[in-house]
């Protein structure tokens, strides 16, 4: 008589006298597990082995199930790699030049809305200067030129006064209200679109001998 190991598939020839000395259990020769020989018992080795082979369907149910795992594993890597570009890289996207249409676009057909463009490089200066007025007071001019497809906000002046020898002595940063609010201007400044600035700038005890500027958001 034969009978087959469930863990191992391997068939094995059984005796009464070992099928009456375990009360039915045997250990397989193969993988040294325990297991129940009459649940297998077969006359023939053939036989046996015909029911193994009969018997698939653990197996093709796993074959079965493997392509649907693997699918829905890649949509969730996917889902995830999206997840983690807008995280860290959205802030950017959406103040890339040439992405923005695109997101535009989408947003349209959403119906939301892109936070503001926001980008320094497509703020072009063509003309600054700092001169005094007739009171005593300075005055502060910047000809500002927006070169992107896009209307931006009014960027922040930060101010530097300089004395006779190059070295700072007095700044300020100036938000677009500061110097916006007395002409009620838009806070936008339209796409390839040129605007003045003007700053009166009170006297200071020191005498100015230059200044420096930077644009910020």
């Amino acid at each position: 008589m034969f009978t087959r190991c469930p863990e191992c598939l391997n068939t094995q020839r059984i005796t009464p006298e070992m099928l009456r000395s375990g009360r039915g259990m045997v250990r397989c020769l193969h993988c040294a597990s325990m297991f129940d020989a009459l649940s297998s018992l077969a006359e023939s080795e053939t036989n046996t082995v015909a029911d193994v082979q009969s018997s698939p369907s653990l197996l093709t149910e796993e074959k079965t199930l493997s392509p649907l795992l693997w699918r829905t594993g890649l949509l969730f890597g996917l889902a995830l790699l999206c997840a983690q570009l807008i995280y860290f890289e959205g802030q950017r996207a959406i103040q890339h030049a040439k992405i923005r249409p695109v997101l535009e676009k989408i947003c349209t057909l959403l119906h939301c809305r892109l936070p503001d463009y926001k980008n320094l490089a497509e703020l072009t200066v063509l003309q600054s200067s700092y001169s005094q007025l007739s009171n005593q007071h300075y005055v502060f001019k910047l000809v500002l030129n927006n070169e992107a497809e896009f209307s931006m906000h009014y960027p922040n002046i930060d101010l530097t006064l300089l004395s006779y020898d190059g070295l700072p002595f007095a700044h300020r940063v100036f938000k677009p209200t500061d110097y916006l609010v007395s002409e009620k201007q838009r806070t936008l400044l339209d796409a390839n679109t040129a605007a003045e600035i003007s700053l009166e700038i009170a006297a200071t005890e020191k005498k100015v001998g230059g200044f420096d500027f930077d644009l910020s958001y």
